[in-house]
């Protein structure tokens, strides 16, 4: 049977060494060292245990996991829908103000149209000669406070000049 020594013989590996750049030159920076397997240190059944349970997690814990993570998805969830809810709200008012805006441009152009069909003149005209109209004299006009009011409604016959 052959005798393993415990002589050591010199390889390759052991006079191998590194070299690091430095700027321009070139420098040894160590010889790498010979590895050797590490042993492990024996360990007590009552540390493996601890070890394992601290490792575990608890049922109350998991349980606690489990609910804020229903929550927060519940909360996106939600969160999404009032998004999309705001997002077509949104278009839908846009939508509705371009209509308000055609509407007034065809209102405005409408009026414009009235007004200048109008001949005041004209009304006066037939007002005056053909129906008798006269413009009214000073004694025949009422001031009234409107109190805000744009007109005055009249409820009874208008009081003598005094």
């Amino acid at each position: 049977m052959a005798r393993k020594s415990n002589r050591r013989v010199n390889s390759r590996a052991e006079k191998q060494e590194r070299y690091v750049v430095w700027g321009n030159t070139v420098r040894v920076e160590e010889a790498i060292p010979e590895e050797r397997p590490q042993r492990r240190k024996s360990v007590s059944r009552r540390a493996q245990k601890n070890r394992a349970r601290a490792v575990q997690m608890s049922r109350g814990y998991v349980l606690f996991l489990t609910v804020v993570s229903v929550a927060a998805l519940l909360m996106c969830v939600r969160y999404l829908k009032l998004k999309a809810e705001i997002t077509t709200q949104t278009s839908q008012i846009a939508s509705m103000e371009s209509a308000l805006n055609e509407l007034k441009a065809d209102n405005d152009a409408l009026y414009n149209t009235v007004t200048s069909s109008v001949d005041l003149e004209k009304i006066r005209q037939e007002a005056m000669n053909r129906l008798g109209m006269d413009y009214p004299r000073e004694d025949q006009i009422y001031q009234f406070d409107t109190s805000g009011n744009s007109y005055v409604r009249q409820y009874k016959d208008v009081p003598d000049a005094e």
